[in-house]
């Protein structure tokens, strides 16, 4: 009798284990190097300031000490992955892990030596102890250039209205660069709101681009979502139960939908920004 309840107690251990939900620290940021390849323009953080690297000194310290994450997923292509590894591992060596004098163009150096991926991804995985860094993104052409020609043509709404938002948007970016301390920057960066109002143009204005046969609204929309569904899913497949804490860190659109993502999945435990720090 006392085997058998040890057995049920073991099973029910098992369960309760299985069970467990991996905690996701999720960091939805500007791109550090800034490239101005986004539809919403935002003032140059300067990453690379004494002060700037001081908070991001203060910033990874807390995450890697008070969750340690086995693993760290950021921006950049997943089928590259070996080439980001390869990056990592001369960084974590104290090597130079990109060649300046190869380097054609002035972004291409901002890109490396300026990134997030690098700058915030590499330094915490490295404060963790991680062994590698995880590359998620999965690039794909959406034709945002062809959005004022499509608006003229359909007429379902007016040019006037996206740039509107665009402004709107631009503007409250702007004002959390106005903090001055760079851990509440990321905090303004992900509160409800701002999340909200980025996912929501595609939904608002972008969705309404369509009249038949010619459904190029949904069709943007349906690309932005698929590239995010096939980000997450390299997340899904990659981590396993023996993780206990994982860090992503993307840009703000792509964390206004994997918030949602993860809170849909039932793996996962969302912990925001905010709460980590």
């Amino acid at each position: 009798m006392k085997s058998l309840f040890t057995l049920i107690l073991s099973l029910l251990c098992i369960y309760c284990y299985s069970q467990k939900k991996i905690n996701v620290i999720l960091v939805g940021t500007m791109h550090f190097n800034n490239p101005g390849k986004d539809a919403v323009k935002s003032e140059e953080i300067d990453i690379l300031k004494d002060y700037r690297q001081n908070s991001l000194e203060k910033i990874t310290n807390k995450i890697a000490k008070k969750y340690k994450p086995s693993k760290v997923f950021v921006e950049y292509p997943s089928k590259n992955q070996k080439t980001l590894e390869k990056f990592y591992d001369l960084y974590k060596a104290g090597k130079p892990y990109f060649q300046e004098d190869t380097l054609t163009k002035s972004w291409q150096k901002r890109y490396f030596e300026e990134g997030e991926i690098f700058q915030f991804g590499f330094r915490l995985a490295k404060k963790a102890e991680n062994t590698k860094v995880y590359a998620m993104d999965y690039p794909a052409e959406m034709r945002f250039d062809l959005f004022q020609q499509k608006a003229k043509e359909m007429q379902t709404i007016e040019e006037s209205a996206f740039q509107e938002k665009i402004k709107e948007s631009s503007n409250k970016k702007n004002s959390c660069f106005s903090k001055s301390d760079l851990a509440n920057i990321l905090k303004c960066f992900n509160t409800e709101e701002e999340l909200q109002q980025n996912k929501g143009i595609y939904i608002n204005l972008f969705n309404r681009l369509n009249k038949t046969p010619d459904f190029y609204g949904s069709d943007l929309v349906s690309g932005w979502y698929r590239r995010n569904l096939i980000m997450y899913s390299t997340i899904q497949n990659t981590v396993s139960n023996n993780d206990e804490n994982i860090v992503i860190i993307v840009g703000q659109g792509h964390a206004a939908m994997m918030q949602e993502f993860i809170k849909l999945d039932d793996r996962f435990n969302l912990i925001k920004i905010s709460e980590a720090l």
